[in-house]
C-alpha cells in the first residue's frame, strides 16, 4: 500500500511539476580581452531576471528556465553584444532563438554569440575648424575686437579738419554751399594721405 502511495504522489508531483530547461551557448570574446568580466542576463517572461558569468572560454548555461519567450543580454566592459529573443517550449527545450531586433535571424541551439561592435563610452573629438571657431562667440569677439583696433583709427579724422567742419556748422547760415565745401575738402585731405 505505500508503494502504490508512493509511487501515486511521484506521478502527480511528475504531472504537475513546474517543467524548466536548460539554455546553453557561448560567447565569442577576443583573446586580448579578459572573459571573467563577461556576463550573461536572462529576462524572463515572468519578470525574473537570472544572472551568469562565463567561462574562460566564454561558455554559459542557464538551468531551470521556465517556459515562455525570453531575453538573453550578454554584457561585457569594451563589447556590444545583440539581445537575443528565446523560445522556450513546456518541456523546458529551445525552440527558436532569434536576434531581438531582426527575428527572421535564427540562431542554432547551442547559441554561439559574435559581439556586434566594440563599445566607445565617449565621442571622438572633432579636428580644430578654423571656420567654425570664427563663427563662435569667441571668434565674432576676437573679430570685431582687431577690426576695432585696426580699422577704427584709420577712420579718425584729422583735428584741424574737424575744428574747421565744427566752424562752419556754429556759422550755421552761411550757407549751405560752404558746408557742402568744406566736407568735400576734408574728404579730399582724407584721400591724399
Amino acid at each position: 500500500m505505500q508503494l502504490v502511495a508512493f509511487l501515486f504522489i511521484s506521478f502527480l508531483g511528475l504531472a504537475f511539476a513546474d517543467r524548466t530547461g536548460v539554455i546553453k551557448g557561448k560567447i565569442l570574446i577576443p583573446p586580448v580581452l579578459n572573459p571573467s568580466s563577461a556576463t550573461v542576463i536572462l529576462h524572463t517572461s515572468l519578470g525574473e531576471e537570472i544572472k551568469t558569468f562565463v567561462d574562460s572560454d566564454g561558455s554559459f548555461a542557464f538551468h531551470g528556465v521556465p517556459q515562455g519567450v525570453h531575453l538573453l543580454q550578454p554584457f561585457h566592459v569594451n563589447l556590444l553584444f545583440p539581445e537575443i529573443r528565446l523560445d522556450v517550449n513546456r518541456k523546458g527545450l529551445l525552440t527558436r532563438a532569434s536576434l531581438s531586433h531582426n527575428r527572421n535571424m535564427v540562431l542554432q541551439s547551442p547559441l554561439v554569440i559574435r559581439p556586434a561592435a566594440e563599445t566607445q563610452y565617449y565621442e571622438k573629438r572633432k579636428p580644430f575648424d578654423v571656420w567654425s571657431f570664427v563663427k563662435s562667440p569667441y571668434g565674432l569677439m576676437m573679430v570685431i575686437s582687431v577690426f576695432a583696433i585696426v580699422v577704427f583709427p584709420r577712420m579718425k579724422m584729422d583735428p584741424e579738419d574737424y575744428k574747421e567742419l565744427q566752424e562752419q556748422m556754429r556759422q550755421g547760415q552761411g550757407g549751405q554751399a560752404q558746408v557742402e565745401g568744406g566736407r568735400q575738402q576734408g574728404a579730399a585731405r582724407l584721400r591724399d594721405r
